[in-house]
């Protein structure tokens, strides 16, 4: 004899909470599936214990996700972001032919501003960028300057491996003024104890650079892009990258 008529408001009862049940197990079984794909990454040598693999970890972190970090350059990073090889990639410039190809997170994670510094004494030399001639500008190689500054080949520009580099040849007389990030360049000058020595010149740069996060359109991660945004949001509210990039400068001395 049945226990329910199949039509009954008891039967009825059952089966709705029998179906809720199943679908939150399903859904459950969902998040911990996605929270055990390992988000494949990579960054530049030169950051492989830097910036670019705390930012990543903070994101995986914030997704409950593991991470793997390798390192390469960054045109074959990209390209093994857009191939579905990676997952992921950090500070990014933005493009529209590589927008058609990966999916960028906004807004920008972070804004970054180049600035020309030398030596204390030497600061009013240069009142205007035809100043800049004749002397031995030190850059850090792969950085991407503005257009003006990147295809001028009169200058005389000399490639150091690191803002660190910069700082002791310019202390040493090797070069004469170095560009680089203003907010990076601020928390070392502070951290090494030179900051009373080196300043900013008289003529800046008003251009900024700001850096994104992009993902593979055949990444998991793809299906996270509205919780990805969510958590560069709250990271930039929360001022997390910027703290990450002034404590890992003032850990560098």
């Amino acid at each position: 004899m049945a226990l329910f008529k199949i039509n009954s408001p008891k039967y009825l009862s059952i089966t709705s909470a029998l179906c809720v049940l199943v679908l939150c197990l399903f859904c459950q079984s969902q998040q911990v599936l996605a929270n055990e794909i390992t988000i494949k990454a990579a960054v530049a040598e030169e950051f492989k214990d830097g910036l670019h693999s705390q930012y990543l970890n903070y994101i995986a972190k914030q997704l409950a996700m593991k991470i793997d970090i390798t390192t390469m350059p960054l045109a074959r990073r990209i390209q093994e972001v857009k191939k579905g090889n990676a997952d992921i990639i950090v500070g990014l410039d933005f493009s529209e032919a590589r927008a058609a190809q990966l999916i960028y997170i906004y807004p920008a994670y972070e804004k970054l501003s180049f600035r020309f510094f030398t030596l204390n004494d030497n600061a009013d030399e240069i009142q205007s960028y035809a100043d800049l001639t004749g002397k031995v500008i030190g850059v850090i190689r792969s950085a991407k300057h503005h257009a003006i500054f990147e295809q001028d080949n009169l200058l005389n520009k000399y490639e150091l491996r690191s803002l660190d580099s910069c700082i002791k040849m310019l202390l040493h007389g090797r070069i004469d003024i170095f560009i680089h990030y203003e907010e990076s360049t601020s928390a070392m000058l502070m951290a090494l104890g030179v900051s009373d020595k080196i300043t900013k010149t008289t003529y800046q740069p008003t251009h900024s650079n700001e850096h994104y996060i992009a993902i593979s359109k055949k990444s998991p991660l793809a299906a996270k892009q509205r919780q990805l945004t969510a958590v560069i949001e709250k990271a930039i509210q929360q001022q997390d990258f910027i703290q990450m990039r002034l404590l890992y400068y003032k850990n560098k001395r």
